[in-house]
């Protein structure tokens, strides 16, 4: 009796010590991608913008440093419809930037006039509403989008 009583302390004491990798350091789980991405400050580094040129290369079209710009960028992709757990097998993205030590992909969907977006590493994909697509497109690029259906 006394053996049983001691094998169960010890499994729920191993029970309790594995539940607690999966909250973080502040006692909260962490939910997603989106919210371990874009719930932290911005470190201040430039974000460098490339694009994909005819030959597959990516050359540097822009560079953000504006404090509000970035803001708005994080906020907007912070409130995108990002998705878990997926897999994608397209083609390779339009544009692609670091913000803090998240590489994102970019790719504009010549269809809709909305940006796809995923962040390497993690397996999600994230999809912007139309105005949205027009705001990360305008502050990443410097340009505004067009909607192909004009």
């Amino acid at each position: 009796m006394k053996g049983l009583i001691i094998l169960i302390a010890v499994m729920g004491l191993v029970l309790v010590g594995c539940s607690q990798d999966a909250v973080n350091s502040y006692g909260k789980k962490d939910d997603s991608t989106k919210q371990q991405v874009y719930s932290n400050s911005w470190d201040g580094n430039s974000i460098i913008v490339k694009q994909r040129n005819h030959n597959g290369d990516y050359e540097t079209v822009n560079e953000i440093t504006d404090i509000d710009e970035v803001d708005e960028l994080i906020r907007t992709l912070g409130n995108a419809d990002w998705q878990e757990n997926v897999k994608m097998d397209i083609r390779p993205p339009d544009y692609r930037f670091s913000w803090d030590s998240y590489k994102h992909d970019v790719w504009i969907n010549k269809n809709n006039d909305r940006l796809g977006l995923s962040i390497e590493g993690h397996s999600n994909y994230g999809s912007l509403s139309a105005d949205s697509s027009t705001i990360v497109f305008e502050i990443i690029t410097g340009v505004k989008l067009e909607n192909p259906r004009n």
